[in-house]
């Protein structure tokens, strides 16, 4: 599956957040044969040190099959520009991940 990226892909949203780290909205549009299949995300790396930032991925909050004119990417805004919702979205992540271990 191939990955293109234009004016409208990539990292479309980012901003730091209180104490460090950031929040940031992704898009990219892939291919599966004729097809354009775009895929948001909205990932939240929590550590201020760049060095410590080394490693890993940053935990996506949310995710969908779906492009930055799509009512989806209005809320996955709302969610990146909301510091209380970004703390609930990382509590259910984690809770989401201890319960596959």
């Amino acid at each position: 599956m191939a990955v293109r990226r234009n004016s409208r892909t990539g990292r479309l949203y980012e901003r730091e957040l209180p104490g460090g780290g950031y929040v940031a909205i992704d898009v990219v549009v892939e291919h599966s044969g004729d097809r354009e299949v775009p895929h948001t995300r909205v990932c939240v790396e929590r550590r201020g040190d760049m060095d410590r930032r080394s490693g890993h991925e940053p935990p996506i909050i949310a995710e969908s099959e779906a492009g930055d004119t799509s009512p989806q990417f209005t809320d996955f805004l709302r969610i990146a520009r909301d510091n209380v919702a970004i703390a609930r979205a990382l509590l259910d992540w984690q809770a989401e991940r201890e319960a596959r271990i």
